[in-house]
């Protein structure tokens, strides 16, 4: 091979290998130029988010958690994606009806609020569990465009108004979720004090009972007083505890928080801590609380649950963690079963005895279900009943009257011995 040859062959390698370096070298260089913008625009972007962006986080543990859902699939009209929970129920003409709630679902949705655009982002991820039981966690993230705390907290007032107009729209029920509480349902129409007919002064006695505690916090405070009362009521099934608690928290405005403690997953543990999350203007109400307990010994236990004590019980009621200004409602047929312990002064306030008609409940059931009928007529029934010789339970006479609402007043009168059919035997122990 000549020797021009040769220089043209070595010139050809060099320049073929002086291209695939300059490639490498120009791909490397690319590379390292992308890693280095990436991580300048991330840092960028770390910076005006911190800086320049607003973000409030909520998880489903905290309160406002469900106000904001319900804030913002209420007021929003300009979200397209939501989840949909359908409530049936009852109307009192027996009818079912549906209503579908809507939520915003899992993923960002964004929102105009006074000018300001707002991202939420509603995350659900992992299983969380405790020793009260697993639940999926959620989280609900804000955002905004500038340093605007005060947009979120109106945000979070708008909510909490909402909820609150929501609750006060009637009773609200509350049973335990976890190791706090949630709705059950929706609101119900509050029940009016006349609806239930006790025997005179029972009803005035207590009411003004609870409002002199409503009224008195700066007292109990201010002698160093825990800020808490308890209610007994006792009688024989059917003669009204239930309702006129329903209907004493109707008059008030108050919530109803139905507590059970046969539910075999609960615990000491959780029981301490749903007594001191009630929420507030809540009554809490133990019904049938002589059920609850399996024996009377030192060991007493919940009937149906493992992990509830009376220790426990006596505890949650008042011990240092229990929530103030809490007003509790225990039920019981059968008073003599509870522990002395239970009801001693300081967990239990006013003991009030519940019992079958007087001669002032049969008169005035007697004119709320049949007004049509005389001032005559209204004694001869009360003479009528007091004839048999037997007590008479309020929803006995009550489900009397409702078989009979079409029928005249003499087939009511020739028919009152109705009322004892299928009724065992009634424990009077006041």
């Amino acid at each position: 091979m000549s020797k021009s040859a040769q220089m043209l062959k070595h010139f050809t390698v060099a320049t073929v290998s002086n291209k695939t370096v300059t490639k490498v070298v120009g791909l490397v260089g690319l590379s390292l130029a992308s890693m280095v913008i990436d991580e300048a625009i991330g840092l960028i972007k770390q910076y005006v988010w911190r800086n320049y962006v607003t973000e409030l986080e909520v998880s489903n543990t905290d309160k406002s958690y469900n106000w904001l859902l319900q804030w913002i699939s209420k007021h929003n009209q300009q979200l397209l994606h939501f989840s949909v929970t359908t409530v049936c129920r009852n109307t009192e003409s027996a009818h079912a009806t549906s209503k579908f709630d809507y939520e915003p679902n899992a993923g960002e949705h964004m929102f105009k609020y006074k000018g300001h655009t707002i991202r939420v982002k509603r995350d659900r991820s992992t299983i969380l569990s405790s020793e009260y039981g697993s639940r999926p966690f959620e989280t609900l993230n804000l955002s905004t465009w500038g340093r605007n705390r005060q947009v979120m907290n109106e945000i979070l007032e708008e909510a909490r108004l909402y909820a609150m107009s929501i609750m006060e729209s009637g009773t609200t029920l509350m049973v335990p979720s976890y190791d706090t509480w949630h709705n059950f349902g929706e609101p119900r129409a509050p029940r009016s004090l006349s609806s239930v007919i006790l025997d005179e002064g029972v009803i005035e006695n207590i009411l003004k009972d609870i409002h002199n505690f409503v009224d008195d916090k700066s007292w109990y405070l201010d002698r160093g007083i825990p800020y808490r009362r308890g209610y007994l009521l006792y009688g024989p099934p059917g003669c009204g505890k239930t309702s006129l608690i329903m209907a004493l928290a109707g008059d008030i405005k108050y919530n109803l928080c139905v507590l059970s403690l046969n539910d075999s997953k609960m615990s000491d543990d959780q029981l301490v801590q749903l007594m001191g999350e009630v929420p507030s203007k809540s009554f809490v109400l133990l019904e049938d609380i002589d059920a609850m307990f399996a024996n009377r010994d030192g060991k007493t236990v919940i009937e149906g649950s493992t992990k509830v004590t009376l220790s426990g019980l006596l505890n949650a009621l008042d011990g240092v963690v229990s929530s103030e200004g809490r007003i509790l409602f225990m039920t019981t047929n059968y008073v003599d079963r509870l522990d002395s312990a239970l009801i001693r002064s300081g967990r239990v306030d006013f003991k009030q005895y519940i019992g079958t008609c007087s001669d002032h409940q049969l008169s005035q059931m007697f004119i709320r279900f049949r007004p049509e009928g005389t001032e005559d007529d209204k004694k001869r029934f009360v003479e009528d009943i007091k004839k048999y010789n037997k007590p008479v339970i309020p929803a006995h006479l009550q489900e009397f009257f409702l078989v009979h609402r079409h029928k005249e007043l003499n087939y009511v009168f020739e028919h009152i011995n109705d009322l004892w059919q299928n009724v065992q035997d009634i424990q009077l122990t006041e």
